[in-house]
This record gives C-alpha cells, sequence and structure tokens, in this order.
C-alpha cells in the first residue's frame, strides 16, 4: 500500500579500485598538509619534514602504480586490450 508503484533501482556498487585509490590519496592529501604545518609551525625539529615528504611521495607513487596496474589487469582480462 505504501510502496511506490515504479520500479525501483538499483543502488550501483562503488568500484573498490576507484575506492581504493580515492582513500589513498586522501591520506596523502591530509599528510601533505600535515607537512605544510610541520614546515611552517614546527622550529625545535627540523628534521622530521624530508622523511615525512619522502613517505608522502612514495605513499603516492604506490597509490598511482596500483591504480594503473589495476586498470591494465582488467583491461587484459576482459579481452579489450587491442
Amino acid at each position: 500500500m505504501l510502496r511506490s508503484r515504479t520500479p525501483q533501482e538499483s543502488v550501483a556498487q562503488p568500484d573498490p579500485l576507484a575506492a581504493a585509490a580515492v582513500l589513498g590519496l586522501s591520506v596523502v592529501a591530509l599528510a601533505l598538509f600535515a607537512a605544510a604545518v610541520l614546515a611552517v609551525y614546527t622550529y625545535s625539529t627540523p628534521d622530521v619534514e624530508l622523511p615525512l615528504v619522502i613517505a608522502i611521495t612514495l605513499a603516492f607513487v604506490v597509490v598511482a602504480a596500483g591504480f594503473v596496474a589495476g586498470h591494465a589487469l582488467r583491461r587484459l582480462r576482459s579481452g579489450r586490450y587491442r
């Protein structure tokens, strides 16, 4: 009685690879913000900035490589590589 007469639309499931990439890039963005704050407001421990920036760079490379590798594997598996 209270149900709609129109057919229900199914909600699309999010892509796990894209969700992982968004999560990884969000972590990288937060780490970049923390590095910016440390670069401006930390005078007592200036040696923390370089390892943090190196870790952020490596995290970005890992996320980007995972995203590219995931899409390449999907394309090869589906047979659309030509």
